[in-house]
């Protein structure tokens, strides 16, 4: 069995994912960094409140691409001026 990282840890008690899904969304959080520009832990913040309904979504229909893409897009968002 793969051992978890500690954030891998922190996501898989956060959000009630399995092993594997917390690494699935490490995974997407990687990309997610790469895109946006924030850090790993910036980005769990947001996550943590605010993406209730994805997550919803996600385990409705498993699609880890159309979750990463929603997640994206609400966090490419331009903040009001």
């Amino acid at each position: 069995m793969i051992q978890l990282t500690e954030f891998e840890k922190k996501l898989l008690e956060t959000f009630a994912l399995s092993d594997r899904d917390a690494r699935r969304l490490l995974r997407v959080i990687q990309d997610l960094s790469i895109v946006v520009g924030m850090d790993h832990e910036e980005i769990f913040d947001f996550m943590r409140f605010g993406v209730e309904n994805e997550l919803e979504i996600l385990k409705r229909d498993y699609n880890w691409e159309h979750f990463r893409i929603r997640i994206q897009k609400k966090l490419k968002k331009s903040p009001p001026l």
